[in-house]
C-alpha cells in the first residue's frame, strides 16, 4: 500500500510541474503581446513625430513661396479660384528658395487630394520613389481682400496598408497602428 501512495504522489509532482510550466508559458505569451503592442505604439509615435516635423516644415515652405511672389512680383503662388483640384507640390530650388511645381507651359500642376495614387510618388519627401512620406499642399480658401490664404499641409505615408471599411464600402481605413495622413493647417500671408 505504501508503494502505491508513493507513486501517486510522484505522479502528482509531475502534474504540478507541467501546470507550472503551462502557467509560465501563458504568462510569457501575454508579456510578449504587451511588448509587441508597446513597440508598435512606439513606432507609431515616432512616425507621427516625423510627420509633424514635415508638416511644419511644409508650412514654412508655403509661406516662403508666398513671400517670393510679394518680393519679386512674379506669379509664384497659385490662385485656385474656379479650380476643383486645389492641391500642389512645392519643390526646393536651392538654399531657402522653393517653388510650386509647374508644367512645361508654366502652369501650376494641381492634384486631387482624393487621388492618392497619382501624387504620392510625385510629392515624395527627400528620397524620390523610395521615400516613406509625401507632402502636398491644399489651398482651403483664398481671400484677396484680406491678403491671406488658409492652406492645409498633408503629410502621409506612401506605403500604408489600407483595408475596406465594412460599415462604408467607399471608404478605406488604415490597418493596425499605421498613420494614413497628418494634416496641418496654416494661414499664409500673401
Amino acid at each position: 500500500m505504501e508503494k502505491i501512495l508513493k507513486s501517486k504522489y510522484e505522479g502528482m509532482g509531475f502534474v504540478e510541474a507541467l501546470i507550472a510550466i503551462m502557467v509560465v508559458g501563458v504568462s510569457s505569451v501575454v508579456l510578449m503581446q504587451i511588448a509587441a503592442r508597446t513597440l508598435q505604439e512606439m513606432i507609431q509615435n515616432e512616425t507621427i513625430d516625423t510627420m509633424t516635423q514635415s508638416a511644419v516644415e511644409g508650412a514654412t515652405m508655403v509661406q516662403n513661396v508666398a513671400m517670393q511672389e510679394k518680393l519679386t512680383g512674379e506669379n509664384t503662388f497659385p490662385n485656385p479660384v474656379g479650380n476643383t483640384n486645389n492641391c500642389y507640390v512645392i519643390d526646393k530650388t536651392g538654399g531657402d528658395q522653393y517653388e510650386v511645381r509647374k508644367d512645361e507651359q508654366g502652369n501650376f500642376i494641381s492634384y486631387d487630394l482624393a487621388d492618392r495614387s497619382t501624387y504620392k510618388e510625385e510629392a515624395a519627401i527627400d528620397g524620390g520613389a523610395e521615400s516613406v512620406f509625401f507632402r502636398i499642399y491644399c489651398i482651403e480658401s483664398y481671400d484677396l481682400t484680406s491678403s491671406f490664404a488658409i492652406v492645409k499641409v498633408v503629410v502621409g505615408q506612401t506605403d500604408v496598408a489600407q483595408v475596406p471599411d465594412s460599415s462604408n464600402p467607399n471608404v478605406s481605413i488604415t490597418k493596425g497602428y499605421s498613420v494614413k495622413d497628418y494634416t496641418y493647417f496654416t494661414v499664409v500671408n500673401l
